[in-house]
């Protein structure tokens, strides 16, 4: 059937139609809740194509049963027939409803149809990626089907309202149309008392209620919150459900007592996070200030407490606390004057962790690093400690741990995270911070450069709820380490990560400074520095011109900054080792500061000092410290941790050498195509290269190449000349000038398409030997050798194929010979068999057909 939208209401949507496909063998996907048109697009696809339009959907049971039935077949009957009848005319299959769930591969990879699928959530059938890699799968979600303006206007037909409607909607389909039916602007009041109509109680009740939340987390939904999904009034989101921008404001303008009402009776259902966000957005402050003084760990993100900043500064010592401290982790320096305040509190536990967050950010280079103060505040703390829990001794212990990490002293610092690790409880989630800082004390400590690296990737997924904050910084540091190594691409994914992760705006800021220095781009830097200045930290603010010091090639950039990264850049740039600067204490910048210094000067020693700083894994390092034409030439075991790659494109042959063994095997196909891949890539030859590849291909000897080559000259020319051309191609092969696969002249560690053919042919394997072959072989080359070859592979294909009892062989031989009268008399006889004696008459008719047309083009052919 073709459903017919022709309702003047239902506006045809000529921007969606022109993206759909006008053929089959595509699928389009529209994902999107209720009410964004995807019926009515699918529809109007169907009147557009006049096709067979057949229409499933999943809450009425299986989409394949229901199309069997369609078709006149058993609703039983496997996705083969039924792929098999919708090929016989062009066909679009809409698909609705769909849950993810559905076993839809046998139709998805053969593609009988146009097929439509419609869901209000993420469909995960696996054959999706590789349509959408090929260009043969069309999405459409709510973004794209929402109105434009110029639609909602043709919409209204002319009429003046269509501006203000479009504005309340959003452009959501549903009310915009019922807006333009009703010729009512989408009233507030009326479309809720509509939905508390059509909702049962409890639904209309959690509608209220995620009306002041960003998402509701699946984890604690409810049947009421599953009926507002399947009504189409919620999107589910990879964070939980999201109710509709435009039923948000509605009930917050409309029934904001209501709302306060539910979230009263409901909040204590809710994450800490999500319930102070709905206090918060439901204008119960006083409530929101209560909370916030419960002397328990709550999960809220720092820029959400920095955003209530006129509300904490008026709360009580514990709402201030969270405050100053958020402020901190924001960049924003007030927050020391705020926790500074809270130093002297009765309560003892409340003041340890004020001195602990302001012994840590006095030492945090970013907020401009005074240790004095630092060590201040870490003095009076340790007077505390014998008056509070051990988890709060151990977590201010971790914080002041960082003064003497950042003072030079990473001895003292490993002393202290040690006894914070012993005083956290077994259970405790803030063991976590002590692990991650010991590791990187390790490292400073012994250059255990990839147990830091393992530590993190184990950490970071932990780093939630009140650890948040550290996660943005240890995702800059991963990228920072895989940088080191040389892994750029696993280093830009995690700096990307970072920049993208709340909790640490600065740690965020220095990740994306880094991806703009990486990906070369200027401009983007300029900006970042200017964010820097904004935050007034010092440190990015030098960090970021340093980058652009060494993108741009342009010292000026670090004029008048007196910082380590500024110093390095202008010793690099002006090639003055008295620029350099001070020698650093951090082991990481040692490693900066020795390269700059070996690749100023190319004294050895300076690359032995680099060395020594990473002890067991020092050679990991130089690919990401130094370029593989840096290193010393008389030191080829260096380049083991470049990629062989680059160190083949070197032309270095030593450092080949040492390397011989991970060259991969030259990759040949020669069935129906001639193309060879290296390890630098495809290898293109010519001429008598090619013929020369050809022959060595074919098993031949060099005497054998040579005559097949010169056969009108003497033995010793022939060789001779065959030499010279052995030595051309081996120039093509192996142009790192290191023996790889021409040996004593003969190839060596090369696979071939034909090597795997004949394989498949000794064994008799013919599904194998059907992938395989293909004519001709090695084409573009023409010799008498590779002739009879083609002759002999083609012989022994036809009889392996003659033998099977499957029609697709037989069907085969007739594609490589619609002449061979044995292979169709087998396949003729192979459908009598089978009961299928129309398919057979058929074949005889085609055949004969044939037949006629190629005695006719034998008669008009000259004698």
């Amino acid at each position: 059937m073709a459903l017919s939208w022709s309702s003047p209401t239902f506006l045809v949507r000529e921007r969606l139609l022109e993206l759909l496909p006008m053929t089959t063998g595509y699928v389009v996907l529209l994902q999107a809740p209720a009410g964004f048109g995807k019926s009515v697009l699918a529809g109007q696809l169907a009147a557009r194509l006049g096709w067979r339009t057949l229409w499933a959907s999943s809450l009425l049971g299986d989409p394949k049963d229901q199309v069997a039935r369609a078709l006149g077949l058993p609703s039983e009957a496997p996705w083969a027939p039924l792929i098999e009848t919708l090929a016989q005319e062009p066909t679009l299959l809409v698909l609705e409803d769909l849950r993810g769930d559905e076993a839809l591969s046998p139709l998805l990879r053969t593609l009988p149809a146009l097929v439509l699928l419609a869901s209000r959530e993420a469909l995960g059938y696996p054959e999706l990626p590789k349509l959408r890699a090929e260009g043969r799968l069309i999405q459409l979600g709510a973004l794209e089907l929402a109105f434009t303006p110029e639609e909602a206007k043709a919409l209204f037909a002319g009429r003046d309202d269509w501006e203000k409607a479009y504005r309340m909607t959003g452009g959501w389909p549903l009310p915009l149309y019922l807006s333009a039916f009703t010729q009512e602007p989408p009233d507030a009041s009326a479309l809720l008392r509509g939905l508390r109509d059509s909702l049962s109680p409890p639904a209309f009740r959690e509608g209220l209620l995620m009306s002041v939340l960003l998402y509701l987390p699946e984890g604690i939904a409810t049947e009421a919150t599953h009926e507002l999904f399947q009504k189409g009034l919620v999107r589910k989101t990879p964070e939980g459900f999201q109710l509709h921008d435009l039923l948000k404001r509605m009930a917050q303008q409309s029934l904001i007592q209501e709302v306060r009402a539910v979230v009263r009776t409901e909040q204590t259902r809710l994450p800490p996070g999500l319930r102070a966000e709905a206090l918060w957005q439901a204008g119960l402050h006083q409530e929101l200030l209560t909370l916030l003084e419960e002397p328990r760990t709550l999960e809220i993100p720092p820029e959400r407490l920095v955003a209530w900043r006129g509300l904490l500064e008026k709360g009580g010592a514990r709402a201030r606390l969270r405050l100053g401290e958020a402020l901190l982790q924001s960049g924003d320096r007030s927050g020391f004057a705020l926790l500074e305040s809270l130093t002297d509190a009765e309560e003892a536990g409340l003041a340890l962790t004020a001195l602990g967050h302001l012994a840590y950010y006095y030492a945090e280079p970013m907020l401009g690093k005074d240790l004095e103060r630092a060590r201040g505040y870490l003095k009076r703390g340790l007077e505390l400690l014998p008056r509070v829990s051990p988890e709060l001794a151990g977590r201010f212990l971790n914080d002041a741990a960082r003064i003497f990490f950042e003072g030079g002293e990473p001895k003292e610092a490993e002393r202290l995270l040690a006894k914070a690790l012993e005083l956290l409880p077994p259970g405790s989630p803030f063991r976590l911070a002590p692990l991650n800082n010991l590791s990187l004390l390790r490292f400073e400590l012994y250059g255990d450069l990839l147990q830091r690296v393992r530590t993190l990737e184990e950490i970071i997924p932990s780093l939630t709820g009140p650890l948040q904050s550290n996660r943005p910084g240890s995702l800059r540091d991963l990228g920072r380490l895989y940088l080191l190594l040389g892994e750029r691409q696993r280093a830009e994914t995690y700096f990307e990560e970072a920049v993208h992760t709340p909790g640490n705006p600065l740690a965020s800021l220095e990740a994306e400074m880094y991806l703009a220095y990486l990906q070369e781009n200027p401009e983007a830097l300029e900006r970042l520095v200017s964010r820097a200045g904004l935050w007034e930290s010092p440190y990015l603010v030098e960090r970021g011109r340093a980058f652009l010091a060494l993108l741009q090639k342009d010292p000026g950039w670090v004029e008048g900054l007196e910082g380590f990264f500024a110093g390095l850049a202008r010793a690099e740039l002006g090639k003055d080792l008295s620029a350099l600067p001070p020698y650093p204490t951090n082991r990481e910048e040692r490693l900066h500061w020795h390269v700059v210094r070996y690749r100023i000067s190319r004294n050895i020693q300076d690359l032995e000092a680099l060395l020594h700083l990473i002890p067991h894994q020092a050679r990991r390092v130089l690919p990401g410290l130094l370029r593989l034409e840096e290193l010393p030439p008389d030191r080829p075991e260096l380049a083991q941790a470049y990629p062989l790659r680059e160190v083949l494109a070197s032309g270095w042959q030593a450092a080949v050498r040492l390397r011989a063994q991970e060259i991969p095997p030259l990759r040949a196909q020669v069935l129906g195509r001639f193309s060879l891949q290296g390890p630098l890539g495809k290898v293109a030859l010519e001429g008598r290269r090619r013929e020369v590849l050809a022959l060595l291909l074919l098993g031949l000897s060099r005497s054998e190449v040579a005559f097949e080559l010169w056969p009108d000259l003497d033995e010793e020319s022939a060789r001779n000349n065959l030499s010279v051309w052995l030595n051309r191609l081996r120039k093509s092969l192996e142009p790192w000038g290191v023996p790889t696969y021409l040996q004593n002249d003969r190839l060596v560690r090369v696979e071939s398409d034909l090597e795997q053919l004949e394989a498949a042919l000794e064994v008799g394997a013919a599904p194998r030997v059907l992938e395989l072959y293909h004519e001709p072989l090695m084409p573009g080359v023409y010799l008498n050798a590779l002739e009879e070859r083609r002759h002999e592979l083609r012989a022994k294909v036809r009889g392996l194929f003659l033998q099977q009892s499957e029609p697709h062989y037989l069907r085969r031989l007739l594609e490589l010979d619609p002449l061979d009268e044995e292979a169709f008399s087998r396949l003729v006889e192979l459908h009598l068999l089978r009961g299928e004696e129309a398919r057979a008459l058929e074949l005889q008719r085609a055949w004969q057909r044939r037949l006629r047309k190629e005695l006719g083009r034998t008669q008009r052919s000259p004698s």
